[in-house]
């Protein structure tokens, strides 16, 4: 029986090419799997409006208790209060969050996330007085066309974040009052 010196070959056969081609794939396709639950769609899906609120014209600090961005079903609302407890209109930030809208700046970018719906008045309101219950005023709403007096309606779809739901505030010279 004779033994071959070159039986043995230093460099990788065809079929060691190929396990390895194969374990790599299956290392990729488990990353992915991993990594991306929804396939090629975004990793977080908003559904709501974004925005800024651009502000002029400041009010005295003891006539501003609170700000809020009120999305209401119906138009014109029936009271500011009724409406939210009844989840006819929602705010941002919600009731109990301690975020705040800040003051005395130019603009406020946010983020609304809000329910599939339509809603036909999207507000800043002014909590203009210590009582919660009444004292509420329309800062500023959101329009198309600013020279409609009207709200314009919004209307949210599943997994979709409206852009450039932009609103105007001047403290002289406020929108309709319809609570």
């Amino acid at each position: 029986m004779t033994v071959e010196k070159n039986s043995f070959t230093f460099g990788e056969n065809k079929i060691d090419v190929f396990m390895k081609k194969i374990v790599f794939s299956l290392f990729i396709l488990c990353m992915l799997a991993v990594g991306c639950d929804k396939g090629l769609s975004p990793i977080t899906e908003v559904t709501g409006i974004n925005g800024t609120i651009s502000f002029e014209n400041w009010p005295p600090p003891d006539s501003l208790l609170d700000l809020r961005i009120v999305a209401f079903r119906q138009f014109p609302p029936q009271n500011i209060v009724t409406d939210i407890l009844s989840q006819q209109a929602i705010t941002y930030p919600a009731l109990g969050d301690s975020t705040r809208i800040p003051r005395n700046i130019q603009n406020f970018d946010f983020q609304f996330t809000l329910p599939p719906d339509t809603f036909r008045y999207v507000v800043v309101a002014q909590q203009y007085g210590p009582n919660i219950l009444t004292d509420w005023l329309a800062a500023g709403q959101y329009v198309i066309n600013p020279a409609d007096s009207l709200p314009s309606t919004v209307i949210i779809k599943q997994g979709r974040l409206l852009k450039d739901v932009n609103i105007n505030v001047d403290f002289h010279h406020l929108p309709i009052q319809p609570f």
